[in-house]
């Protein structure tokens, strides 16, 4: 919650008459943290918030990454292509106001390890022929 302040959001695993539970590993995918646990096995999952999450790495080399909110959804293109898109959501829900700088290429678990070029913010949303366009001059320099 911030200045050191932790919400307990649940408790996974119930087994009766245990000495020890665990969180057995973490991982996250599509934009969930995924736990699993003993000695129950159970698996759970838990979203903070909406994302649009590319799970697979990017190839070497220079690559068109477009990061899209358009009406209710978060859409993200790699080189042209969609790569993710969030579910529907109800945009009022989120408070995207913030006195922070933005920070493009850094996350709450890892950082870009790279180099950014000829980054863009624009005030309206892009189309997807757009984008396409974009990428496919990206490719040309």
């Amino acid at each position: 919650e911030g200045d050191g302040v932790w919400r307990k959001l649940a408790q996974l695993d119930n087994t009766p008459e245990v000495t020890y539970r665990r969180a057995w590993t973490a991982a996250e995918f599509q934009g969930r943290l995924f736990f699993s646990t003993l000695p129950s096995g159970k698996i759970f999952s838990y979203q903070a918030g909406v994302s649009a999450m590319h799970d697979d790495e990017l190839p070497s080399g220079w690559q068109h990454v477009a990061a899209i909110k358009s009406g209710d959804r978060l859409q993200l293109y790699v080189n042209g292509a969609r790569v993710a898109e969030s579910a529907p959501f109800k945009a009022t829900d989120y408070d995207l106001a913030s006195e922070q700088p933005l920070r493009i290429g850094f996350g709450a678990n890892d950082y870009l390890r790279g180099k950014l070029r000829d980054v863009r913010i624009y005030e309206r949303t892009l189309n997807a022929a757009e984008i396409r366009e974009l990428a496919k001059s990206e490719k040309a320099r």
